[in-house]
């Protein structure tokens, strides 16, 4: 047997990074190799948690830096603090700059399209063959100020046309086993085309390094209209191609060319006028390539996987880590957007969780340091499919670098025989090797002695499979070396969160800086940027100004002395204590408390807890037994089955015992225990519950804040129970005033990364009942995996009708309003498609005569990249210095057609504020922009769980949470694959499924999921 793949041996110390000599833009064996294809990014997926990434990197070996051991990680994670920080000035102030106005030219055909609009009396937007509302009007209500956003201008030169030609590879470059193109070794293939061809570099070429070539002049292709370029195939780390290397042809044709002029044209037309004769959509693909060209060429940056985000590795001696082998690494997001006028480009920071480019044995370890269980458990599935290089192979008087790619450890193989013995060592793993003239069979341990006179420190350690299933290629860990780049792509435990959040948050001023100083460099933004101005583009880099508007606070009604009471708000938030009773306070009766950890709960705090519910106007019976039940489980995955049937024989008994609310005391954060005590208490027996972590119900170190905690919880006891907390004043409802409207939220969560194959989304539908807006039931049910549209809607949203009429004397809404979340803006035309006409027909079964409901459908997004910076400290809010809670935008940086919005309704207590950008989709209320931002902004004052204004209107807000009540439902087959590899991952079974749909029908028609 030969060994193949391998990692960092022999020479193991210093190597670095260097930039080689290669013919390409690569370089030499330091040069980028892209990672590993398979990791999956953040993109739509709901699955909670800090995620990595799309596909790995690009990049070279790191040698140095010696091996990590067990104590080492704590030493590099430091008090982070940031660059960017700057507390004598808290506004972002771009250096000596001037505040620039916003593009008076941009407001004034704003303006004029509004009114051409109104001229020709249009009534939508056309998208083929359905039609989205056009803006009535831009909104004019509240205190009028100006904002940065992080969106710069780009520059145009007139009559600048750029070419798009098409790429086809023959042989195409695949995966072994599966039928998919290998994005790494395509990308070095086209990269070796263009180093070799100096036509292609003289035309400024920007690629996809998949598709296409962009040039900024015509390539010279005959008379054919096509080229084939013939090119072998070798990786960066080699001299030349190698005498068995693959010859492909390279063929470029169907020149297609495209006058930037016309999209700008489109962009100042009527709101009438479609983008005839030319693509928009290949437009901005187009121009996403130029501008990303100068990041994807550098090999010190790492991009995501989407061609949209790119990261930087900091030094070794800067990392921040976050336990377990992973790093975190900040980047930038980019995209090109268009609006009124002008195209822009859209820059924001981002964080990603990487693997520390280490010794692989190093990362192990870590990985398994702090495990309660099985040290080895997960081992596997977390090194599988990750990037490691070697150096332990002579090419003359050096050592060659090669990267491999983990399969996992020793398994069995069919057709290559060794002794096999599971997480088998360098002494253990043995194979008949005839180049060592051994007989009989040599261990992995004996093979790497005689063959490269190495002496393995480590050899009691799995050895790794870096060759295939078939025919494996076993190394020693303490031999591989992690290439950087590679993002994770799973789902981070609960202290990795934590620590990635004390990463990642900062405060807008900091991020803004970092937005013009790195980003803006990372990007090349200039005037004289050759890369840009081959395609007749300049982006200065300085950040454009909007106006906003700042909406007035909205106050909120709760009951006192037994009658409705308004009380003002103080930066979108209030406070409940003093007095104030829920609006309509519903009562606690058969109920309990199950303590599942041992600790200083006691008698006191049950009889206070009940006190708060009396102060929020809810009477409470003792609970039985008067100072509840404790139960405890055991920690450790190793007990999961074992806590499981616990769980699920404690609600069959408080089911018996004719219980019907539980406040469950949990031993910590713990999700696997919280998931199962919703499916056993939701699903199966019918219980209301509500869970509080032990050290936060008693205050622990904290006992003067318990009150307000438990304040908190007492929302979720009332919302479970019926009730309604707060109410707005009729002043505040605007149409909703007359109680006839019905709201409803509509969202689907999907598979996360580590989910069983096949697992499948999740749908969820909630509606308020009547004219108080403060109850939200809603139905839930899975669904095809990564499905957006909801199937069977016309049911499901049936449902909602039915409990409707049910409130209401058999009466129906006229009016509904519907915030749908997770569309994006290429399922615009399927939901009005596909969903709109299952809601219509809903109706159409319900109301008599024909006398349909007007319906207005605003998709809400929240998974965007606009960010808004106050220019004057006078406009910035709280020691954040976000933009104040109320905020609107509408115009500036919105769609040139359609009709759409960003609002931040809430007061941001750490970080950057994120908008929430509201696209109204469907208008058969005859809504105007004030009416539309002021309808929203005052329904952000009416969640239930808070006393204070959401960043996401409730309707909405809600439906998330229904839909993650699914995945705890699911936990099972949305975590299968922490501890699976490919070969052992199980798959989705509908008919084994522990949950399709629904809950149990004693609460169905509840809150039960808040």
């Amino acid at each position: 047997m030969s060994t193949r793949g391998g990692g960092g041996g022999g020479n193991r110390g210093g190597q670095g990074r260097g930039r080689g000599t290669g013919p390409s833009r690569g370089g030499s064996s330091a040069d980028r190799g892209r990672g590993a294809g398979n990791f999956r990014g953040g993109g739509p997926d709901r699955g909670g948690g800090y995620r990595g990434g799309g596909g790995g990197g690009r990049g070279g070996g790191r040698g140095g830096g010696g091996r990590v051991g067990d104590d080492d990680e704590d030493n590099k994670r430091r008090d982070y603090r940031d660059q960017y920080e700057d507390e004598a000035n808290p506004t972002f102030t771009p250096g000596d700059e001037a505040l620039q106005p916003p593009d008076a030219d941009v407001e004034r055909q704003e303006n004029a399209l509004i009114r051409k609009g109104e001229e020709i009396s249009l009534s939508g937007l056309s998208l083929d063959d359905v039609t989205l509302p056009s803006r009535p009007s831009y909104g004019t209500q509240g205190r009028a100020i100006v904002l940065r956003t992080n969106y710069f201008k780009m520059v145009t030169k007139p009559g600048a046309v750029i070419h798009r030609y098409d790429i086809k590879i023959s042989p195409q470059i695949k995966n072994p086993k599966v039928d998919t193109v290998n994005r790494r070794k395509t990308r070095r293939l086209i990269e070796l085309v263009i180093a070799s061809n100096p036509p292609l570099q003289s035309a400024g070429v920007a690629t996809d390094y998949g598709k296409f070539f962009v040039t900024g002049h015509e390539l010279k292709l005959g008379e054919t209209g096509s080229r084939v370029i013939t090119q072998k195939f070798w990786e960066a780390e080699d001299d030349g191609p190698r005498p068995q290397a693959t010859t492909h042809q390279i063929t470029i044709s169907n020149k297609h060319s495209i006058p930037v002029q016309e999209l700008l044209d489109y962009l100042a037309s009527p709101p009438g006028i479609t983008s005839t004769g030319f693509d928009k959509g290949e437009v901005i693909q187009v121009l996403n390539i130029i501008m990303t060209r100068t990041a994807e060429e550098n090999r010190d940056i790492y991009g995501g996987g989407d061609r949209k985000k790119y990261y930087t590795i900091p030094p070794e001696n800067a990392w921040f880590t976050l336990g377990g082998g992973l790093i975190a690494a900040k980047g930038f997001y980019t995209s090109v957007r268009t609006s009124t006028l002008r195209v822009l480009l859209n820059i924001n920071v981002a964080n990603a969780a990487f693997y520390a480019p280490i010794q692989l044995l190093g990362v192990m370890r870590l990985h398994t340091r702090n495990r309660q269980d099985d040290a080895n458990s997960g081992l596997e599935a977390f090194i599988s499919r990750l990037k490691v290089s070697h150096r332990y192979i002579r090419k003359g008087k050096e050592f060659v670098k090669r990267v491999k790619t983990v399969q996992g450890f020793a398994h069995p193989s069919a057709k290559y025989k060794h002794d096999f013995t599971p997480l088998g060592n360098a002494r253990q793993i043995k194979f008949e090797c005839a180049e060592l003239q051994a007989t009989g069979k040599v261990s992995v341990l004996d093979y790497f002695k005689g063959k490269y006179n190495i002496d393995l420190q480590d050899p009691d350690e799995p050895v790794i499979n870096v060759g295939s299933r078939e025919i494996p290629s076993f190394v020693p860990p303490e031999l591989l070396w992690v290439e950087p780049g590679q993002q994770y792509g799973r789902k981070l435990d609960g202290v990795q969160t934590d620590l990635m959040l004390k990463f990642a948050v900062r405060k807008p001023a900091e991020n803004a800086r970092r937005i013009v100083d790195q980003g803006a460099k990372m990007m090349a933004l200039s005037t004289t940027n050759q890369n840009l101005l081959a395609f007749g583009i300049q982006v200065p880099p300085r950040m454009i100004t909007v106006r906003a508007r700042i909406l007035p606070p909205v106050p909120v009604q709760y009951k006192s002395a037994n009658r409705p009471k308004t009380f003002q708000t103080y930066r979108a938030s209030w406070n409940i204590m003093g007095g104030r009773h829920f609006s309509d306070a519903r009562q606690l009766r058969n109920w309990t408390l199950i303590r599942f950890v041992n600790n200083r709960i006691d008698d006191r705090d049950i009889t206070n807890f009940r006190g708060i519910l009396r102060e929020s106007g809810m009477n409470s019976d003792e609970p039985t037994p008067p100072n509840g039940v404790t139960e405890l489980l055991r920690i450790g995955k190793a007990y999961d089955e074992f806590n499981d049937q616990k769980v699920r024989a404690i609600m069959e008994k408080a089911v018996q015992n004719r219980i019907k609310f539980l406040l469950i005391i949990l031993p910590d954060k713990n999700a696997f225990i919280y998931s199962r005590v919703k499916y056993w208490a939701e699903v199966k027996n019918g219980i209301h519950t509500v869970c509080s972590v032990g050290e936060k119900f008693h205050g622990g170190d904290k006992p003067f804040g318990k009150g307000t905690y438990w304040a908190n919880l007492a929302h979720k006891f009332n919302l479970k129970l019926g009730g309604v907390n707060q109410t707005l004043p009729s002043d505040k409802l605007g149409i909703l005033a007359d109680g006839k409207t019905m709201l409803a939220g509509m969202d689907v969560t999907h598979p996360s990364p580590g989910s069983i194959e096949g697992a499948p989304s999740i749908a969820g539908i909630v509606a308020s009942i009547d004219g108080r807006y403060g109850q939200w039931p809603g139905s839930i049910r899975t669904q095809k995996g990564r499905k957006e549209m909801i199937e069977d809607l016309d049911k499901i949203f049936g449902e909602r009708l039915d409990l409707w009429r049910k409130n209401n004397r058999g009466g129906l809404p006229t009016r509904i309003f519907i915030y749908r979340d997770g569309v994006s803006e290429g399922q615009y035309r399927t939901m009005l498609q596909d969903e709109l006409p299952q809601i219509q027909k809903a109706c159409e079964i319900r109301y008599p005569g024909g006398r349909l409901p007007k319906i207005s459908v605003i998709v809400c997004g929240k998974r965007h990249h606009t960010r808004f910076y106050p220019t004057a400290d006078e406009h910035a809010d709280g020691a954040q210095k976000n933009p104040p809670n109320g905020t609107v935008v509408d115009r500036g940086i919105t769609m040139e057609k359609g009709w759409d919005f960003y609002m931040q309704a809430h007061a941001s207590a750490l970080g950057t504020a994120r908008p929430t950008h509201y696209v109204i989709i469907y208008d058969k209320n005859g809504m105007n922009a004030d009416q539309m931002e002021g309808l929203t902004h005052n329904l952000c004052y009416l969640y239930g769980r808070a006393t204070k204004a959401v960043s996401l209107c409730p309707p909405a807000y809600f439906a998330d949470l229904i839909c993650e009540r699914g995945r705890a439902y699911l936990y099972g087959d949305f975590n299968a694959r922490d501890n699976a590899t490919s070969t052992s991952a199980p798959k989705w079974d509908e008919n084994r499924a522990a949950w399709l749909r629904g809950v149990h029908p004693s609460i169905q028609d509840s809150m039960f999921y808040v």
